[in-house]
């Protein structure tokens, strides 16, 4: 049958591979034979080949195989197999390894020419390497033991979902016998080209087996557990739900593995030959926002005290950047994941849409509540935050394009007693474009002390202030995670917020705070000199605030924030148990855009403008 008529009658062919030698054939007729015999249609010529091996029959859209002796059919003994459309299948017998697909597009296959290089799989550890040539197969395989052989599939280029156990491959592959001592391996591929390789066709050179990829060095920063990677490093997640089951993630998981095939439009196939889009972070597995590769990405870390108001200011803010940065720059602000910032959409929501206090009451982060998940992270189960990231574009500059990354951290993550190994939830200081210092000042009693009349019921509660400690705290951490000496310091911006300003703004005057934004840039002056007033009222209050502060950075910040404008009011919740809740009534956010906006007009010049300029 040409190639036309077959098009035409939208049949599909048998395609053909010989294994050890390359050699490819498509079954387009009625019938076809393998054998050892000069006038086969696919001569092999192993010398325990009979002359005729294989008669290959057409029955509609089936094909019917009869082979001459026993052979293994996908590793069962038979004779005789029929292949449907769409199947794959593999013989070991004859001294050959052949494996045939049923496909309308036998194009494809023939393209490969006489490419017999391989892939493996293993089921112990569900990754992927390869493509391999036959000789560089063979010196690879040697690296592993026995107990590691039994779980690896070979997989011939051009196959999707069937393979050789290895087992059963190895002595018509001569593949030497494990090294004594054998060695067991725990990497499998060179993390770092082998994607790029099968995707051009070439074979590629596993990095030395054993080696853990370096968390210190790489072009990208996990926004999960903050460790460095190259594009190489980056795992795919399978779709196919046999393929579930992670050995680092647990049962429930999708596995993660690094793509070595992919289809005609560049999508990663997993080990089912489904095609995925979904990225995960060699380190931890999490899944990467869509879009993580394009992007630069910049951490913003907020720091604070337990029930220091940082839920609701992280709420406020994200509300408030929406409407701000379209309106002053024509900047879009978006979710990058709207499923993975379901959360604080869900915060943002009630403290905007609420009707009563009750509604809009936000709960305390809790340490192991819905804001963390358990993940990963240096051979240990550790509980990291959840990040809420953001995509910034500009329809006239989209290559200035760029992502925020936000937590909302338990405040005792902060605390110096949680700076461990088992809990490295505020690690990501140390990586931050900007750090945001959230400051109660109901909390201090010097401050306190400064303020009359005030009828906000915070200030009926007393609480321990540790503000101070957990400022000082930061810099330990950053200094100890960036390997600085003590008496270093960061050049990254440092914002310090003084919280509930609606509580206090008289003891700054009579004259209001300066505009943030002016004539369509932010104004670093305006910012400086309200810097300057709310610096001199903490050196007056909280020496200590502004000593431990300007030990952290160069480049530091004062600001005066409210993210809800008004004092919060009591209230029993359902339960009956007193609380301290805001109204939504009464909302009126004050300069809570101010700090980011400092922080990004030094962080992203090109996509903010500002003047005088950040430079």
């Amino acid at each position: 049958m040409t190639q036309q008529a077959r098009m035409r009658s939208n049949q599909s062919s048998l395609c053909i591979l010989n294994c050890t030698t390359g050699d490819r054939a498509a079954v387009e007729g009625a019938s076809f034979v393998i054998g050892s015999a000069p006038g086969s249609d696919l001569q092999l010529s192993s010398p325990q080949c009979p002359q005729v091996f294989c008669k290959i029959a057409r029955r509609g859209d089936v094909m019917e195989l009869n082979f001459s002796t026993p052979v293994l059919i996908n590793g069962t003994l038979a004779a005789f197999f029929r292949s449907m459309p769409g199947e794959e299948h593999t013989v070991m017998g004859g001294g050959h390894l052949l494996a045939f697909k049923n496909t309308p597009q036998p194009e494809a296959w023939m393209a490969l020419a006489r490419d017999n290089s391989w892939f493996v799989y293993s089921s112990e550890t569900h990754d992927w390497s390869g493509p391999f040539g036959s000789e560089y197969l063979r010196s690879w395989l040697g690296q592993f033991s026995a107990n590691s052989r039994k779980q690896m599939l070979l997989i011939p280029n051009g196959m999707e979902q069937m393979g050789f156990y290895l087992q059963d491959a190895k002595d018509i592959l001569s593949i030497p016998p494990p090294s004594s001592p054998p060695a067991e391996k725990s990497a499998w591929y060179d993390r770092h080209s082998s994607g790029d390789a099968a995707a051009h066709g070439h074979e590629s050179e596993p990095a030395p087996l054993g080696m853990e990829l370096n968390s210190e060095y790489g072009e990208f920063t996990c926004p999960i557990c903050w460790f460095k990677f190259d594009r190489g490093d980056v795992m795919n997640i399978a779709v196919h739900n046999s393929l579930r089951g992670d050995p680092m993630l647990g049962d429930e998981a999708m596995q993660r593995f690094h793509a070595t095939r992919f289809n005609d439009r560049g999508q990663a196939l997993d080990a089912m030959g489904l095609a995925t889009s979904d990225l995960a972070c060699p380190h931890c597995r999490r899944k990467l926002p869509p879009g993580f590769l394009d992007l630069p990405h910049h951490i913003f870390s907020i720091v604070g005290a337990p029930s220091s108001g940082k839920s609701y200011y992280l709420s406020v803010l994200v509300k408030l950047l929406q409407s701000t940065l379209f309106q002053n720059f024509g900047i879009t602000f978006r979710d990058a994941d709207p499923s993975e910032n379901v959360i604080l959409t869900q915060m943002k929501t009630q403290l905007f849409s609420s009707s009563s206090p009750e509604d809009a009451f936000l709960a305390k982060t809790d340490l192991e509540g819905a804001l963390y998940e358990t993940l990963p992270r240096q051979g240990r189960k550790v509980r990291l935050p959840k990040p809420f990231i953001f995509k910034l574009s500009h329809p006239a500059t989209p290559e200035s394009g760029f992502s925020m990354v936000f937590y909302d951290n338990a405040g005792e993550h902060f605390e110096p007693t949680r700076n461990s190994a088992d809990s490295p939830g505020a690690q990501h200081i140390a990586v931050a474009s900007g750090i945001f210092f959230l400051f109660d000042p109901l909390h201090n009693t010097e401050f306190r002390a400064m303020m009359s009349g005030v009828t906000d019921p915070q200030i009926k509660q007393h609480r321990t202030d540790q503000q101070d400690v957990i400022l000082a705290e930061t810099e330990v951490r950053i200094k100890s995670l960036l390997g600085l000496d003590s008496r270093q310091r960061v050049a990254t911006p440092l914002a310090v917020m003084v919280g509930k300003y609606d509580t206090w703004s008289y003891l700054l005057g009579d004259a209001p705070l300066l505009p943030a934004i002016q004539d369509g840039a932010v104004r670093l002056d305006n910012i400086k000199a309200n810097s300057a007033r709310v610096r001199e009222l903490m050196v007056r209050s909280c020496p200590s605030i502004v000593a431990n502060a300007e030990a952290i950075s160069s480049n530091v910040c004062y600001f005066a924030v409210s993210p809800l404008g008004c004092s919060p009011v009591e209230f029993l919740d359902r339960e009956g148990t007193p609380r301290i809740g805001p109204d939504p009534k009464q909302l009126n956010p004050r300069h809570v855009e101010a700090p980011t906006l400092w922080v990004l007009a030094q962080a992203t010049p090109d996509m903010i403008p500002s003047s005088p300029s950040a430079h």
